[in-house]
């Protein structure tokens, strides 16, 4: 029976996980439905390692949990800063006698954490890498049950941001796509070009100004319009005007 009710509980929370369609949104939801999910488990903070290895707190379920997070960011120990990217799970029992970090397991026991569970989130797909930090308020608060349900949601937790995050970066190509169009309509109008010719010239100056297509997309949609006239009302210079439209100066 128990173990008919975790799993209706884990459908519940995988189902709750993949309801936001945006990574921030899915780190938030992730550290509040941990609380709920480990018993022992006080509050949750998430870190994002970056590739040259600087962490970013992420998300918190309160302020206790943003703050613990933050020491290890400002402090550069802690478990999050190396032994559970290794390890993969990692359990401190008290901090008040943790010896490994000298200076966030005082500033962490002080905040009121004593116990911490942290489990490097598994992203398959995905640049991402994070960690989810468990804290409780007492010492030796999570056992092997705790421990287990963490494990389980960890992998639900990774599986939604993965989600979230191949979700955004359709959105974002397709964003990229609409926008480019629109520039290129823009051009084929002022110029009259034809489609092809419209991308060749946003690719030609995205080559000589080392500028992103898309960016020069972005910009000459927010521009307005390739001005066609100048301030004395007489004809504008296409190069010029282009490049105002383009957002590029002598310079660039």
């Amino acid at each position: 029976m128990n173990s008919l009710k975790y799993a209706e509980d884990f459908a519940q929370l995988a189902e709750q996980l993949h309801a936001e369609h945006q990574q921030q949104p899915t780190l938030e939801r992730i550290a509040s439905l941990a609380v709920q999910a480990v018993d022992a488990c006080d509050a949750c903070g998430i870190i994002l390692r970056e590739r040259d290895g600087r962490l970013t707190t992420a998300a918190a379920s309160d302020p206790i949990a943003a703050q613990a997070a933050q020491f290890q960011e400002d402090l550069g120990e802690g478990p999050s800063v190396d032994e559970v990217w290794e390890l993969g799970t990692l359990t401190v029992n008290d901090l008040s006698s943790e010896l490994r970090w000298p200076r966030w397991a005082p500033a962490a026991a002080e905040l009121g954490v004593r116990s911490v569970l942290s489990l490097r989130l598994e992203i398959t797909g995905s640049p991402l890498a994070a960690s989810l930090n468990l804290f409780a308020h007492q010492p030796y608060a999570f056992d092997a049950t705790d421990l287990g349900i963490a494990s389980v949601f960890a992998r639900h937790a990774a599986s939604a941001l993965a989600a979230a995050h191949v979700e955004e970066g359709l959105r974002a190509a397709a964003r990229s796509r609409q926008i480019i169009g629109v520039a290129q309509g823009m051009l084929m109008q002022r110029f009259g070009l034809t489609l092809d010719q419209s991308f060749e010239l946003l690719r030609r100056y995205s080559q000589t100004h080392n500028v992103k297509l898309r960016v020069l997309a972005e910009t000459l949609a927010e521009s307005g319009g390739i001005k066609t006239t100048g301030v004395d009302g007489a004809p504008a210079d296409p190069a010029a005007g282009l490049d105002q439209a383009f957002g590029i100066g002598p310079d660039d």
